[in-house]
């Protein structure tokens, strides 16, 4: 902890006195010059799934969540200066299989001879997926088409399981229900910017000659959040509404089915979803605007500035 609370008090000092020499000379010219490299990140929560119990990242409802698949596409990396007119780019765009990421995630943009100083503004998109999309292995070009067919910014697909489960629909009878996959794909491209670490520094600082590794990270828990974070991450976790949604009970909810609920069917007075891009009126919409908050940066940090792309 106090290692840990040290470097939070050292990157402070960088972000408010690069004077001392922790980012370089903020003037920019003479200040030296280093490398910015992007890797997209997922969170653990999409290889290692997500555990019921009583901790702040539990599912709170007691439902264990798995995934099977996981693919994002993400680019259009970008970063500028509030101080300076300089800035930085690409607008390459890739299909990414995240459960499968390699330990060395995926690096999706390099930029060399970056002016050492922190760089306050960064942003980068999840698009619906297009043609001319790139990946990098171990993603499948059968992904990439995939995506660009369906024209999904994320798909992902798995279950939820609890031993005493239960699907409960709306106007009917509950029924045993242990185990109920998903496999939802969404067209819910959207921008992400203002990008700052869970210490709230914006942007990135770049070393005189030397990398900083930026990471965009995507999460996988966010359609279980009781309220639509634009920030701080104060929520619970609820998987309840997905087994709730089984209408035909096959022990899969589907797309179609979701789009059928209403909301106040299935999400009660522990929700509280203002705050979204878009109406929420259905289960469908709901998860939909969760998939536009998945955009965080540098682990747990936010990107609370958020558009909805075409």
């Amino acid at each position: 902890m106090q290692r840990m609370e040290q470097a939070r008090i050292a990157a402070a000092a960088c972000a408010l006195a690069v004077i001392a020499g922790c980012g370089g000379d903020d003037g920019g010219a003479g200040s030296g010059t280093g490398t910015v490299q992007i890797f997209v990140e997922p969170e653990d929560t999409i290889p290692e799934g997500l555990e019921p119990g009583t901790g702040e990242e539990n599912i709170s409802d007691g439902w264990k969540v798995t995934y099977d698949r996981f693919l994002v596409t993400i680019g259009n990396v970008r970063a500028a200066r509030s101080d300076a007119q300089e800035t930085l780019s690409d607008p390459s765009v890739f299909v990414l299989d995240l459960k499968n990421a390699p330990a060395t995630r995926y690096v999706i943009a390099e930029f060399e001879g970056v002016s050492a100083v922190r760089w306050d503004r960064f942003g980068f998109d999840l698009p619906n997926a297009r043609e001319g999309v790139k990946t990098l292995s171990p993603t499948t070009e059968d992904d990439v088409a995939f995506m660009v067919e369906n024209g999904y910014s994320v798909f992902f697909e798995g279950s939820i399981e609890k031993e005493d489960g239960e699907s409960c629909p709306p106007g009917g009878e509950c029924v045993p229900a242990k185990e109920v996959r998903f496999s939802w794909g969404l067209s819910a491209g959207t921008s992400f910017d203002d990008c700052a670490t869970e210490d709230e520094l914006p942007g990135f600082s770049v070393p005189t000659g030397g990398t900083i590794a930026v990471k965009p990270t995507i999460h996988g828990d966010h359609w279980f959040f009781n309220n639509i974070t634009a920030g701080v991450e104060l929520t619970k976790r609820y998987a309840q509404y997905i087994a709730d949604c089984d209408l035909d009970g096959d022990g899969e909810t589907t797309i179609e089915e979701l789009e059928q609920v209403k909301v106040a069917d299935v999400f009660g007075q522990e929700y509280n979803l203002a705050g979204a891009l878009g109406e929420i009126e259905t289960a469908y919409d709901y998860v939909v605007a969760q998939a536009r908050t998945l955009g965080d940066f540098q682990g747990d940090g936010e990107c609370p500035k958020r558009e909805m792309l075409p």
